[in-house]
């Protein structure tokens, strides 16, 4: 419950301050990497809850659809953002969006066998029935949403190899990658150690660990790797931008 809480108030924190940068900068990729963000605290949130108190449908739902599904996809948006074309971008955020509006209905009636719920594999999907949409979601989503954020990390890498520049961007993205691939075995692990309830406490730890590598990845943007100009050298530190 306590390390799900941390990474519940972590996700919040990060994403004001992305929100913070996007209010300075007004790039899209940081108001989709705020949203979902936010997606990871309020799941980390009703995770916390459901550990505390035993986890119920509402708890199940909110963290299973939240957590399980949208996070990662989110966060691959704003690498699309980021490094894709405005119009492709905005053709997937309007995309995602009608997906998300489907699996939000389908989460909250689809069946929900409360027995599971004591164990964390029900908790981590064995408490709904396979072949649903939600469940379906899942496995696309995160499948797609790995691809995107592995792929944009390495189109990133490629293009600062060419043009010697963007190198705050290549780190950015790996670092948001490897956050996300931790919290994602995170989930992986605390399905299949068969230690019951107990055993989300490691995906608690792990969402904790994957936050902050991801906090540290977004705040490497303008800051890793840009050299000031000569003059600005010569005059001292200088105020840093936001990227």
């Amino acid at each position: 419950m306590i390390l799900a809480a941390v990474a519940s108030a972590l996700s919040a924190v990060f994403a004001a301050v992305v929100a913070a940068r996007f209010v300075s900068s007004r790039r899209p990729a940081f108001a989709v990497w705020a949203i979902g963000l936010l997606i990871f605290a309020a799941a980390a949130g009703f995770q916390a809850a459901g550990e505390a108190r035993g986890f119920d449908e509402v708890t199940f739902r909110g963290f299973y659809l939240l957590g399980a599904v949208l996070g990662v996809i989110y966060l691959a948006l704003g690498t699309i953002f980021l490094l894709a074309p405005r119009r492709v971008a905005w053709a997937c955020a309007v995309v995602l969006g009608l997906v998300t509006i489907a699996l939000a209905i389908d989460a909250a009636v689809i069946p929900v066998d409360q027995s599971q719920l004591d164990r964390a594999s029900g908790v981590l999907g064995d408490a709904i029935q396979k072949g649903t949409l939600l469940f379906i979601g899942v496995v696309f989503l995160n499948i797609v949403g790995t691809v995107v954020l592995v792929g944009g990390s390495l189109w990133s890498a490629y293009r600062f190899a060419r043009s010697r520049a963007g190198v705050d961007r290549v780190v950015c993205n790996v670092l948001l990658t490897v956050g996300a691939l931790v919290i994602a075995a995170g989930f992986s692990v605390a399905k299949t150690k068969g230690l019951g309830i107990s055993s989300l406490e490691t995906l608690g730890a792990l969402e904790a660990v994957g936050i902050a590598i991801m906090f540290a990845g977004f705040l490497s943007l303008g800051r890793v790797g840009v050299r000031a100009p000569r003059h600005l050298a010569q005059a001292g530190p200088q105020p840093e931008l936001p990227a």
